[in-house]
């Protein structure tokens, strides 16, 4: 049980809130920790030059007092009242040996001396020297004395001796109490700081990160079948809310596609159920016993032929339109689209004597780039329904236009028509218009087919009722004209 909650606690940690909230944190500290060692090293900037302001206006002072270069004696009494405070005082000979040093607090102990330097510097710029004990160091500056008369005369213990540099020093006791008393109030205000910022971070991603929970919620239970059911989206110009709608969108295609998927199975069964249920009945009749003479057997066996081809035609219809759905890529050619159509439409004058059939093509070549074998299908396709729903003397006319870039291609009949309502669903799988134009029996996917087609060639595939132009249908077809401007064709180039 230990190790389950400490799975789930360390996979908290590497979630988004997690993450969130240790970016947080981790930017938080470095800001406290910038901002507090910004602070203490400008307060140890400002104490100590503090302490050498203080210092060289001491040194200054005990200069002046101590009447340099007026050869006067004083005695070393006189040298340490000029030191008040926490400060340090000494004396040095001329070989630069200790002569007397006074270092004291007022009102306390006397303090450690400092350790000073060898040789002692020879600027008067404060310098800092370590403590000889425990203690804090020092903050020094030298003073260097007139070596030739007339010289400062020091009485020390009834002797007179002639220093050669005074030595005065500030103690830096003061200034690293003040920065460890600063220091130890800038980690209690930062743990203080630290501890408020995680507790508020982790109310604001909680409230921020809830519209993710009820994403997930949500998709769980689709995914569990409550199919109906969609993300609220409260804020939809938010990140999180266009997620969510871009989610909604995405769960509503899903089912659309579902529904698409079922209703083609239940057409493909259907449209499969009759040629077998036609197959079936004929073969009982005949293992029955009930074709008992030639021409009875002959007319069974043409039904079972004919709605077997019915059936073969229909799989491999299914079998085009799972391939076109799979986006296999096309062999890729300059199609002489004029050439084509010709061809088809002569073979159509041949088939339908009765029946007018005119092509149009521009003067210049018009060359696609695609697959020729799935064009002519398309071709035929368009023909094939403009012969299937007219009467049979109805003329049909083919033209074949120029566009900018581009080949528009249409198919014109002058039969029935089709309502406006109805052109948007003519395309759909195993779907047949009612009326005039439902005569044939076709299966329904040879225009879902066709533009199929038409649209893995980066092509559109329209149809436009004739109704206000002489009547009928118009099925215009858009595809990217080629650069190439010949093509080699069976008896030649053009």
């Amino acid at each position: 049980m230990r190790g389950l909650a400490a799975r789930r606690g360390s996979g908290a940690w590497q979630g988004l809130r997690g993450r969130l909230l240790a970016g947080t944190l981790a930017l938080l500290a470095a800001g406290l920790l910038v901002a507090d060692a910004s602070a203490y090293a400008a307060l140890r900037t400002f104490l100590g030059d503090r302490v050498d302001v203080t210092l060289r206006s001491l040194a200054s002072r005990i200069d002046e007092q101590a009447g340099r270069g007026t050869g006067a004696a004083i005695s070393w009494e006189t040298v340490r009242v000029l030191a008040p405070g926490t400060q340090y005082v000494a004396v040095l000979d001329p070989d630069g040996r200790l002569l007397v040093a006074h270092a004291a607090v007022s009102g306390s102990e006397d303090l450690t001396p400092p350790v000073l330097p060898t040789p002692i510097p020879a600027t008067s710029e404060p310098f800092t020297a370590p403590s000889a004990g425990a203690g804090p160091g020092y903050r020094l500056a030298a003073i260097t004395l007139p070596g030739a008369p007339p010289r400062i005369t020091l009485t020390i213990g009834g002797v007179r001796v002639h220093p050669a540099a005074l030595i005065v020093g500030v103690s830096l006791a003061d200034v690293d109490a003040t920065l460890h008393r600063l220091l130890l109030v800038e980690v209690i205000a930062s743990t203080a700081i630290l501890v408020a910022g995680v507790a508020v971070a982790t109310l604001v991603l909680g409230f921020g990160l809830r519209p993710l929970r009820t994403v997930a919620d949500t998709a769980r239970a689709i995914a569990g079948g409550q199919r109906e059911r969609r993300i609220p989206v409260p804020h939809p110009h938010s990140e999180i809310g266009r997620v969510a709608a871009e989610l909604n969108a995405a769960f509503s295609e899903r089912e659309e596609a579902e529904a698409r998927i079922r209703r083609f199975v239940a057409d493909a069964s259907h449209e499969l159920r009759t040629p077998l249920t036609t197959v079936r009945g004929w073969s009982d009749l005949y293992l029955n016993g009930g074709v008992s003479q030639w021409e009875q057997a002959d007319l069974a066996f043409a039904r079972i032929g004919a709605e077997t081809g019915r059936m073969q035609r229909l799989v491999e219809d299914l079998i085009l339109l799972a391939r076109l759905d799979a986006r296999r890529p096309l062999d890729r050619a300059p199609v002489d689209v004029g050439a084509v159509l010709g061809g088809l439409v002569a073979d159509l004058s041949v088939v339908e004597p009765e029946r007018s059939v005119s092509l149009r093509v521009p003067p210049g070549p018009a060359i696609a780039l695609g697959d020729e074998a799935s064009l002519v299908q398309v071709f035929r396709n368009l023909l094939g329904n403009a012969v299937r729903h007219t009467p049979a003397d109805s003329p049909i006319e083919v033209v074949v236009d120029g566009v900018d870039d581009d080949l528009v291609i249409s198919v014109r009949d002058h039969g029935p028509g089709l309502d406006p309502q109805l052109l948007a669903r003519a395309f759909e799988r195993f779907w047949r218009a009612d009326g005039g134009r439902a005569a044939g029996g076709g299966s329904g996917l040879g225009l879902s087919i066709a533009r199929e087609i038409v649209e893995q060639h980066a092509g559109t595939l329209t149809l436009h009722d004739r109704g206000d132009d002489g009547g009928g249908l118009e099925a215009r077809i858009t595809l990217p004209a080629s650069p190439q401007r010949t093509v080699r064709v069976s008896d030649g180039t053009r």
